[in-house]
């Protein structure tokens, strides 16, 4: 588990590692932001679309709608 945390030390959201080496981003109510598959190299919105290739869930933290 690493905390993300933004320039005052303030906690921003979590990121967890999951079964396959998959990593989700989650807010501070445990809500899932984006996701991170490993295997495919790419990286899913909270709906499971694609937003980009490779691990881009510490750049997404604070952009939840």
């Amino acid at each position: 588990m690493t905390i993300l945390k933004d320039r005052n030390g303030n906690p921003q959201g979590v990121i967890r590692e999951g079964a396959g080496g998959m990593e989700r981003l989650l807010d501070l109510g445990g809500k899932v932001v984006t996701t991170y598959r490993p295997d495919t190299d790419w990286t899913y919105d909270k709906n499971g679309v694609r937003i980009g290739t490779g691990n881009r869930l510490a750049g997404m933290v604070g952009d939840e709608e």
